[in-house]
């Protein structure tokens, strides 16, 4: 009834307005508002927000749905400008947002619950879309008159966060629930939903403990409590029934894992293909991990393939820590089986899945036309990417494709409080069988890793380095001269300066997020006078200045053609007129991840989804700090990766902040021997580091190449 006179009086179609956004507007809605989620929340990230709202809501006709939401994210960022002391920030926040929807807070809490209201199945409508709007709503009750029922309200929210399996919001939505509850039914509610978050955090004892309070609590409630209907709803959830889910969920409480892996199993059978099925099925395996069911490697191989079918990378967005969590605890199973004498060669299958999940599956994927209209949309996009299936690639075919290459995974692990393991899985061009060797890691061998990661490594002494290099590499060949090096580090050991790490004669180093990922790559053509397009900061960086010149040099002498350009639009124009075969970029880059990185380029910062909507040539040079920095949460990005996902196949970037003068005096050495010369542009990166004094190399070695060698 509420549904149908909302639609009357607002005079639209709220279900097919919720799902006609629900791929494009509402997923890129939800992206902005997880700068938010961050803490603290950076001014630029709440920049971003604006002028992402500006650039695209603002020429076309958003929905009445879409207006909604995007007011109320534009008055919650408005409030972190007032905590900045940005006051005239905040007031265009308030400005832009009053226009968006003018007819206050209660109007937009009505118009979002009778659109979540009348879907049952949020599940249906993507966790992307269903989070967005319970964000808006969890605002808007703040905002909110005395006329609105607070309870009922925050009633429908926990029901539409916990239906979705959202915690973080259920969690957000519980604590505003308990404090505005008026009535015994709501008050019942609380501790009912307070034990579903407790199950989520693993604590049994207590969630049993609240079930039982909540069944209490719940048999006094009568039909004229508001929250009847709600709370006869939740006692029905927790009273024995035979559904999968349910009895999954049971038999994993007692410690059954043959039982909960079964139930979890048929879960995922009976749902369709999406994040949700994902989900179920990782607690499939992970129910096989705790109850020791993997016995062989056929049986790990059996899993793996089981997580492939139902794209395990999908529960990324439900789900992300539980997803490497699982992978993990699989790896660290087959080294086990490895050292009781079993196959290795499903040790770097599962090793380079790992890689594939922090972000290899990103490369070398086909692209959607027209999502990248908008940093925000990009910046989503980018999720799919991460989400995408994909199969493990073995260790035959690394050889087959990569046959000079030394390709070495690292994973640092902890089993204890205060225990780590250093895993490092190495596969010989010579030997077509991965070695395996797990380290336990010492007070010392502790030190000296913290000595070796970003910036830190400057000044890491050589005994460290050396200590480092012999646990990363001890299984390289040693009678290989001019090794070639693929390492695919965990997201512990990514930044770290693998140049200075390299055995020595090695004759270049990549880094790659898998192996996968590098075969994924297309090869770069060998070209006759290649086509470099750059674009500068000479004002500020003399590393800029010198980089600039040594191409307009090599320009001059017949050896490239070069191109330089001086903002986003005009290297984007320059891009679709013609083909390049390099892009270099050389500008301030900010310290920190995902949407508040920036590349502060001569007319103004860009976020590395920006890279997305350009036609990228093959080669990307990136000479901005932090540029190639490993990413701090799972659904975001670094340039690097932008340019990987966006078709590049050859990427230096910046690993910490690098001297910008010493960057510009290794890069144009490289541009020389790689343009002039025709070496190679990884060994050319190497040999241009080699032929610094040592004692500028370590500065020098946050400059990474990565991607296919």
């Amino acid at each position: 009834m509420v549904v149908t006179a909302v639609r009357r009086h607002l005079e639209v179609d709220l279900v097919s307005d919720l799902e006609g956004v629900d791929a494009t507007d509402v997923r890129a809605i939800t992206r902005l508002y997880q700068v938010l989620d961050r803490r603290p929340v950076y001014s630029s990230g709440l920049d971003h927000i604006v002028r992402t709202v500006d650039q695209h809501y603002s020429r076309a006709s958003p929905k009445p749905l879409t207006r909604r939401l995007l007011a109320s994210l534009l008055y919650e960022t408005g409030g972190h400008f007032e905590e900045l002391g940005r006051t005239q920030e905040a007031a265009q926040c308030q400005r832009i947002a009053a226009e968006l929807a003018p007819d206050g807070p209660d109007r937009t809490i009505l118009y979002l619950i009778s659109a979540i209201s009348s879907e049952q199945q949020l599940y249906a409508l993507g966790s992307l879309t269903v989070d967005a709007v319970l964000r808006a709503l969890l605002h808007e009750v703040g905002r909110s008159g005395r006329r609105i029922r607070r309870a009922k309200i925050l009633g429908v929210i926990t029901y539409a966060a916990h239906s979705t399996a959202n915690i973080e919001r259920l969690r957000t939505a519980v604590e505003a629930l308990e404090a505005a509850a008026d009535t015994p039914g709501y008050r019942a509610l609380v501790i009912f939903y307070r034990s579903r978050v407790l199950m989520a955090d693993g604590r049994v004892d207590e969630r049993l403990a609240a079930e039982r309070e909540f069944s209490r609590a719940a048999a006094g409630i009568g039909p004229k409590d508001p929250a009847h209907q709600l709370v006869a709803s939740a006692l029905a959830s927790v009273m024995p029934h035979d559904s999968p889910m349910a009895q999954a969920s049971e038999a994993a409480l007692r410690g059954d894992h043959v039982g909960a892996s079964g139930w979890y199993g048929q879960s995922a059978e009976e749902l369709p293909h999406g994040p949700l099925r994902a989900t179920m099925r990782l607690f499939a395996e992970a129910a096989r991990v705790q109850g020791g069911l993997l016995p062989s490697p056929a049986a790990l191989r059996a899993c793996l393939s089981r997580l492939c079918t139902d794209n395990v990378f999908a529960a990324r967005t439900i789900t992300v820590a539980h997803v490497e969590l699982l992978l993990t605890a699989l790896l660290m199973r087959a080294v086990d089986l490895h050292e009781a004498g079993h196959d290795a060669h499903i040790v770097a299958e599962l090793a380079d899945f790992l890689g594939e999940f922090r972000g290899g599956t990103a490369v070398g994927r086909p692209q959607d036309s027209g999502a990248y209209d908008t940093d925000a949309r990009a910046d989503m996009t980018l999720v799919d990417f991460l989400a995408r299936t994909t199969a493990p690639v073995t260790t035959t075919e690394i050889a087959r494709h990569l046959p000079a290459h030394h390709v070495v995974w690292v994973h640092v692990t902890g089993a204890e409080v205060g225990e780590h393991y250093l895993t490092v899985v190495t596969l010989r061009p010579s030997h077509p069988v991965p070695l395996v060797r797990r380290t336990h890691v010492s007070a010392a061998d502790g030190k000296a890793l913290a000595q070796c990661l970003d910036e830190e490594s400057e000044d890491a002494p050589a005994e460290a380095v050396r200590r480092i290099s012999g646990l990363f590499f001890a299984d390289v060949d040693p009678g290989a001269t001019g090794a070639r090096v693929l390492v695919v580090p965990d997201s512990v050991t990514w930044a770290m300066p693998w140049n200075e790490l390299a055995p020595p004669g090695t004759e270049d180093l990549t880094v790659s997020m898998s192996a996968g990922a590098a075969l994924r790559s297309r090869p770069v053509p060998a070209v006759v006078v290649p086509r470099v397009i750059g674009i500068f900061d000479e004002v500020e960086l003399e590393g800029s200045r010198l980089e600039a010149r040594a191409l307009q040099q090599l320009d001059a002498q017949g050896h490239i053609r070069f191109t330089q350009v001086h903002s986003l639009a005009e290297l984007r124009d320059a891009l679709e007129a013609a083909p390049y075969d390099i892009l270099t970029v050389s500008v301030h880059g900010t310290e920190s991840d995902g949407f508040e990185y920036r590349m502060l380029l001569p007319d103004g910062p860009s976020s590395p989804a920006a890279l997305l909507c350009l036609g990228l040539p093959p080669v990307v040079v990136l000479g901005c700090c932090w540029s190639a920095k490993s990413t701090e949460r799972a659904d975001t990005t670094a340039a690097a990766l932008s340019c990987l996902a966006a078709g590049a196949s050859q990427v230096v970037g910046g690993l910490w902040a690098i001297d910008d003068e010493l960057a510009g005096r290794l890069l144009a050495d490289t541009y020389d021997r790689h343009l002039r010369r025709g070496v190679p542009l990884p060994q050319a990166l190497r040999q241009a580091h080699l032929a610094l004094p040592p004692d500028l190399r370590p500065r020098a070695a946050g400059l990474a190449f990565i991607g296919r060698g």
